[in-house]
């Protein structure tokens, strides 16, 4: 059963709220093929099928067969486009008006961040820098950029999690770098914009996503894990298993970007976390066996990777989005049912 058309998939997507302000405008997607893009294109998509006044999608991304392989349900709607384009590059064949850009586009699994460090970072910046023009140029309504929770670096002994205004350091001898740097500098970049030129700018900064839009070629560790977990393999940590985490389950995630879409301050960066999944590796790889009826066994290198991030604990504090009116699913039960959802989209 393909994802779309999966009865609980589109029941979550139906729960996000808030959309009307979509009505009759032009939303474009970088990254769209992505985890957290192929969500929200779901999602407007499902949206857009149930009102009246629908809203023109614009879904980009480097690779043509990708995009049309994962909006396959979409390519006879008059309301979606799909945008072959290396936004690094100049931009050609985008429409003339878009209302809505969310740049979501950027090498996000570490082996990807290891293997083609220069791409991750241009993507960021170069990528922006050209979005931005675009949509200058374009009667732009908001701009929002998709950043990380990575762009803390290394936490402060003292900090118990990260709000938006905290900024640890990173090794910038490292090429592993190339994520976080060029978030930071992506963010910069949009500040300038809305200090230059009037951009109307918002950010979000997600934690450590997971979901059932995951791709299997994704090497971040909770999509490892789901994937075993979902196939019945054993799930093989890399690590010792102690770092700490915050994790939010993708639906969650792309309601967020929604909501600060619409009702976001300009300039404002919001963090997405779950509280609820604020737990270690080893946990969570524990929780994931348990809903995959498999087992976990760790498989610690003699020396960390190149592609590992180095911050011990990565916990982002949500209390700014929940105050904007975000609230996450609520049953907590989402590591289940992210495997429940792979396991039905194999078959």
């Amino acid at each position: 059963m393909r994802l779309t058309e999966n009865p609980e998939y589109l029941a979550q997507l139906r729960a996000i709220k808030g959309l009307a302000f979509l009505s009759g405008k032009r939303l474009l997607i970088t990254g769209a093929a992505g985890m957290l893009g192929s969500c929200l294109v779901d999602a407007v998509m499902l949206w857009n099928r149930e009102h009246s006044q629908p809203c023109q999608i614009a879904a980009v991304g480097r690779s043509g067969k990708k995009l049309a392989e994962r909006f396959q349900d979409y390519l006879g709607d008059s309301c979606f486009q799909y945008i072959q384009q290396d936004v690094c590059q100049p931009l050609k064949g985008f429409p003339e008006q878009a209302d809505y850009i969310i740049h979501a586009a950027s090498n996000a699994d570490p082996a990807n961040m290891a293997k083609y460090p220069v791409d991750t970072l241009l993507a960021n910046v170069m990528g922006t820098d050209n979005l931005l023009q675009y949509g200058l140029s374009h009667r732009m309504k908001r701009f929002l950029f998709v950043s990380s929770g990575e762009v803390y670096g290394q936490p402060n002994w003292k900090e118990d999690s990260f709000t938006e205004a905290s900024c640890g350091p990173l090794d910038l001898f490292n090429p592993r770098s190339c994520y976080p740097e060029g978030k930071r500098a992506a963010e910069v970049l949009c500040q300038s914009y809305a200090s230059q030129y009037g951009a109307d700018v918002v950010m979000v900064r997600p934690c450590h996503l997971f979901g059932p839009t995951m791709s299997r070629r994704d090497s971040r560790a909770a999509a490892e894990f789901l994937w075993s977990a979902a196939e019945g393999r054993e799930l093989v940590l890399k690590s010792d298993g102690r770092k700490e985490r915050s994790h939010c389950y993708v639906v969650d995630a792309a309601a967020a970007l929604l909501l600060v879409l619409a009702q976001g301050g300009a300039g404002e960066a919001y963090n997405i976390a779950d509280r609820r999944y604020q737990m270690t590796i080893g946990d969570f790889a524990r929780k994931a066996a348990e809903a995959g009826g498999c087992k976990a066994v760790f498989a610690v290198p003699q020396e960390r990777a190149a592609s590992h991030s180095a911050p011990a604990r990565q916990v982002l504090d949500s209390g700014k989005l929940e105050a904007l009116g975000w609230k996450p699913g609520e049953d907590g039960g989402a590591i289940g049912r992210t495997v429940k959802l792979l396991r039905e989209a194999g078959t």
